[in-house]
C-alpha cells in the first residue's frame, strides 16, 4: 500500500529542486507560447511582463499542487523517480487539472488566443491545446528531472 498519508513520505521528495525546475521549464514555455501564440500585442511591456511572471509563478504552484496530488494518490514513493503508476498519477491529476485551469477563464472571456494556437472543444469553450500540455506534462518533466538530479547528488 502507498504512504499516501505521511508528512515524511513527501520530505522525501526534491520539492525545492522540482521548484526550481518548474519555474524554469515553464519560464520558457510561456515566454515561446505566449509570444507566438496569445493575443497580447496591445498590451504595454510592463503589463505583459508582470502578467508573464504572474503566469510563471503560479505555474510553479501548479507543478506542486500536481506532484502532491499525485503522492497522495500513488504514493511519494512511486513518484521518486516516477514509475509507471507515479507517471499515470501525475498525468491523471494534471489533465483534469490543466483542462479546468484553461476553461474557466476562458468561460469568463479573461483571455484570447492568436489564430496559430491550437485549439480543442471542452464543454462549449474553446481551450487552448498548448496550454492543457504544458499542465499536464511539464509537472512530470519537471519531477522527473528533479529526482533524477537529486540521486546522483545523493550518491
Amino acid at each position: 500500500m502507498a504512504d499516501t498519508g505521511s508528512l515524511n513520505s513527501y520530505s522525501r521528495l526534491p520539492l525545492w529542486r522540482i521548484a526550481v525546475l518548474g519555474f524554469s521549464l515553464n519560464a520558457v514555455w510561456e515566454l515561446v507560447q505566449c509570444g507566438l501564440l496569445y493575443d497580447m500585442w496591445g498590451w504595454l511591456a510592463w503589463d505583459a511582463a508582470v502578467v508573464m511572471i504572474g503566469a510563471i509563478l503560479a505555474d510553479v504552484v501548479i507543478v506542486l499542487v500536481v506532484v502532491f496530488g499525485a503522492a497522495a494518490i500513488a504514493g511519494a514513493e512511486r513518484l521518486n523517480p516516477p514509475n509507471f503508476p507515479g507517471l499515470l498519477a501525475l498525468l491523471a491529476v494534471g489533465l483534469p487539472i490543466s483542462v479546468i485551469l484553461e476553461w474557466i477563464p476562458r468561460s469568463f472571456g479573461w483571455w484570447g488566443y492568436g489564430s496559430r494556437m491550437p485549439t480543442i472543444e471542452v464543454a462549449g469553450q474553446t481551450l487552448g491545446l498548448l496550454p492543457i500540455l504544458q499542465v499536464t506534462l511539464l509537472p512530470a518533466l519537471s519531477l522527473f528531472v528533479a529526482t533524477i538530479q537529486d540521486r546522483r547528488t545523493r550518491n
